[in-house]
């Protein structure tokens, strides 16, 4: 098992970048509840950063050919 997948809060940043690319994405309340999030602890923000990248860079791989 990989350390993220052991990790709270790196569950907690990935499913903050899942929802924000979600259709209906987030409404002001759920923004203010993830800037409070990232504001509790520096530990959150690097998770946060590191799962936006992941998925970024997951986004500019190209499907596999079948």
């Amino acid at each position: 098992m990989t350390e993220e997948q052991e990790d709270p809060v790196w569950h907690t940043a990935w499913a903050w970048v899942q929802r924000q690319h979600e259709p209906d994405c987030l409404d002001a309340a759920a923004r203010a509840e993830l800037l409070t999030w990232l504001r509790a602890d520096p530990s959150h923000r690097q998770a946060y950063d590191k799962a936006a990248r992941l998925w970024l860079l997951a986004g500019l791989v190209p499907p596999a050919r079948r």
